[in-house]
């Protein structure tokens, strides 16, 4: 897949980037925008705030699991129909929640959004990787990433807004519809391929990636990151909520705020990709992190110092997955796909732990002990990235992903 490399059709770049920002852009806030709504879907449900929270576990421990073989089906398949399905899959998600009368069947269709999410962002990574020059990589990486940070800048203050004035489940049933734009474009845009005979070998791909050691290096790291990453955004808005009185479209304020930050972020991950120590750069904005990660949730500081520290600690932690993520694009060759379905799992199997052992602190110890979660977190995931995550694991990276799999 090779297209736009050989043709230099520069109208096509800008349009199929766009088509896939905006599909991670709506595939995050699929998630994203649970936090500001727990509280009323927790009332409407009749359960606690923190059990309401394992709607955004359960999305994102599918959403992990799904990238794990979407990645690996998109390598022997092509991206085009990995793509169309997992669109297709959160739009059904969304619609779902929307219309469920019970905290079992949103919980239901959580999980028909995890699989589709999981679909999705790898998916957008390989194809990067596949249809875009190398000297575009890192800046188009970049884009992709800064979707979480404008899904909280833009699609959760409307999803706030929405809940606010019309109920909780208007904002799901929009996203749902929204869902299907993205999905007509990439539809027309993105060219499919016939795989060569035998290159259906999933298992053979998984395992060629899967036993790389820095392969589990980087994911581990990425999984520490982005557990303290998911604990901010599903716990925040609640709890400045029911710490501060803020109403539910209040919310929307501070939390663009942090995604100002977070927005920001992997625009700094662009210019660190294109660097010579970028592992070791990544690495010292990771255990920065510990200090802001200890003011997020102190209470009696107000919402603005929360606000102020979550953002803070946004833009240190949120750029190792794009320097990751171009690792990927640059060093994946034929099995691109599945290496980043790996990196997409860690994202989402790291929300998924995050929300689970955050909720479980919270109603054990109150929202204090999350920032104890958070400091510990990131302070881990820069001591592996330092270590582990070196300059020649990558060049044995390279080695190893530069040559074509044997298919058997």
């Amino acid at each position: 897949m090779s297209a736009l490399r050989d043709s230099g059709d520069e109208k096509a770049y800008p349009l199929l980037l766009g088509s896939m920002a905006l599909a991670v852009f709506l595939v995050v806030t699929a998630v994203a925008m649970l936090g500001p709504l727990l509280v009323d879907m927790a009332g409407a449900f009749g359960v606690t705030v923190p059990l309401a929270g394992q709607l955004v576990t359960a999305a994102a421990a599918v959403w992990g699991a799904t990238a794990l073989v979407a990645g690996p089906v998109s390598d022997a398949y092509g991206r085009k129909p990995v793509l169309l399905v997992g669109l297709c899959l959160l739009a059904a998600g969304s619609l779902g929640i929307g219309l469920a009368p019970t905290f079992a069947m949103a919980m239901g269709f959580s999980l028909l959004i995890g699989v589709g999410g999981g679909m999705v962002p790898p998916t957008c990574i390989a194809l990067v990787g596949d249809l875009i020059g190398h000297s575009r990589q890192p800046r188009s990486i970049a884009v992709l990433t800064m979707q979480p940070g404008m899904s909280i800048l833009l699609g959760v203050p409307l999803a706030a807004v929405l809940g606010d004035f019309a109920g909780w489940r208007v904002p799901f049933l929009a996203l749902g519809l929204a869902l299907l734009l993205p999905a007509l474009l990439l539809l027309l845009l993105v060219p499919h391929r016939r795989p060569p005979a035998g290159r259906a070998n999933l298992a053979g791909r998984m395992m060629r990636v899967a036993a790389f050691r820095v392969t589990w290096c980087m994911a581990g790291t990425n999984v520490l990151a982005r557990g303290a990453w998911g604990a901010v955004l599903t716990f925040l808005p609640p709890y400045l909520i029911l710490t501060y009185g803020l109403r539910t479209a209040e919310v929307g304020l501070p939390m663009a705020a942090v995604a100002l930050w977070m927005t920001a972020a992997p625009l700094l991950a662009g210019r660190i990709g294109r660097m010579r120590r970028r592992l070791g750069v990544t690495a010292a904005l990771l255990l920065a992190a510990a200090a802001p990660a200890l003011g997020i949730f102190l209470p009696g500081w107000g919402t603005w110092f929360s606000g102020s520290a979550a953002g803070l600690f946004m833009l240190l932690v949120v750029p190792v997955t794009t320097v990751l993520s171009i690792l990927v694009a640059e060093n994946g060759g034929d099995s691109r796909g599945a290496f980043a379905g790996v990196i997409s799992s860690s994202n989402w199997g790291g929300t998924a732990i995050g929300a689970a052992i955050g909720g479980a602190l919270i109603a054990h110890f109150g929202y204090g002990a999350l920032s104890f979660l958070l400091a510990g977190a990131v302070l881990a995931s820069g001591l592996l990235m330092a270590f582990a995550v070196n300059e020649r694991a990558m060049a044995r990276l390279r080695d190893r992903f530069s040559a074509p799999p044997d298919e058997g």
